[in-house]
């Protein structure tokens, strides 16, 4: 059976596979992440950006 850590790892991969974003803590802040060769993806994260306040 897999850990919960495994289990957020794998739907992190299987969200990345499909056109997904993430969302991960770094040091200070949260980051979002995508397949840098992923096009779509990457315009999420533009259109995401784009939205803040």
């Amino acid at each position: 059976m897999d850990s919960p850590f495994e289990k957020d790892v794998k739907n992190c991969v299987l969200t990345l596979q499909q056109d997904g974003v993430i969302l991960y803590p770094t040091d200070t802040i949260w980051g979002l992440g995508c397949d840098v060769q992923n096009e779509k993806a990457i315009q999420k994260i533009v259109d995401i950006k784009k939205k803040r306040p």
